[in-house]
């Protein structure tokens, strides 16, 4: 049994147009699918970099003020070693003035 195709090269070119347009759409969609779950990745990753600096500046504030209170600690500490280095002084010297008082 032979069977004769009169259908001609425009036929053969319909059908390949339509196997490729059938493939094409799969194709396609798994294609699309494939960039909507990157773009998921991206915005997640940029929504966890935004907490992150976020938690960076909170973190930095919180330094800077821990910074601020050390040093106000340092300076009082610092006035009073400095108060009581003039008292000392001032006591040494009046000590010395009675010593030569007492000479004289």
């Amino acid at each position: 049994m032979k069977i004769i195709y009169k259908g001609g090269a425009g036929m053969d070119i319909v059908g390949l147009v339509a196997v490729i347009l059938t493939l094409t759409i799969p194709i396609y969609a798994i294609y699309r699918g494939y960039n909507q779950s990157d773009e998921k990745l991206e915005i997640k990753k940029m929504k966890e970099q935004r907490k992150l600096e976020e938690i960076k500046q909170e973190n930095y504030l919180l330094e800077n003020e821990s910074m601020r209170i050390e040093l106000d600690r340092i300076k009082k500490e610092n006035a009073r070693k400095q108060e009581a280095l003039e008292n000392k002084e001032n006591k040494r010297w009046l000590i010395e003035e009675t010593k030569e008082e007492i000479e004289r």
